[in-house]
């Protein structure tokens, strides 16, 4: 029974070690300090979005709008279909502030979720740590506080493909990008691994 508790540790000692791994990938020499993600950078754009929220079995659905303030700062709201206000923020790495939330979804856990969602979603100047290769992707892991954020590009015609958040030894948040440009993305998801968490942008106008 002891060398059987022993032998149980060990295995979980090990599991809650396992650092996070790319599929298939390669490192590859340093070359630039900085990725832009260049989705949501145009100042003079105005980004609208068909969104969907679907959070703990609860389903919420209207429009996603998202504007560049300055070099560092962006603005989100999201409101129903009939033009109702749900959110405002305006957020940047350091910054964040809540014009508006309405009171169903002022939880602490739901508006700092969606602040960090948003922030991943909304950056454009990533400092780069370490560069990956795959058969499809070139990786460009970031440091990001207690996480890393891998931008996955695609080899063939450089869009930003998809960002995961992960912590040392295990992904958090998947976003996805369906992208004809490297300037806009017509379709997104964000996906959240631990919690019960989903938001589907598709594109209205750009």
């Amino acid at each position: 029974m002891i060398r059987f508790l022993q032998i149980s540790l060990l295995s979980l000692f090990v599991i809650s070690c396992k650092s996070y791994h790319i599929e298939n990938a390669v490192r590859e020499e340093l070359t630039i300090k900085e990725y832009k993600n260049l989705y949501f950078s145009n100042p003079k754009t105005d980004y609208i979005y068909k969104a969907t929220i679907e959070i703990y079995g609860n389903q919420l659905s209207g429009l996603f709008i998202a504007k560049r303030l300055n070099n560092t700062s962006h603005r989100v709201v999201f409101t129903t279909d009939f033009g109702n206000t749900l959110l405002d923020f305006e957020l940047s790495e350091n910054d964040f502030k809540i014009n508006y939330i309405q009171e169903d979804l002022n939880r602490k856990i739901i508006v700092n979720t969606l602040r960090d969602d948003f922030r991943l979603l909304l950056k454009v100047n990533n400092p780069v740590q370490e560069i990956f290769e795959n058969d499809e992707s070139i990786i460009y892991k970031s440091a990001d506080k207690k996480r890393f954020n891998y931008f996955y590009v695609n080899k063939s015609d450089k869009q930003l493909t998809k960002i995961v958040s992960a912590s040392k030894a295990k992904e958090k948040i998947i976003i996805g990008f369906e992208a004809k440009k490297v300037i806009f993305a017509e379709n997104i998801s964000i996906q959240h691994k631990n919690i019960k968490l989903k938001i589907i942008l598709n594109q209205i106008s750009n």
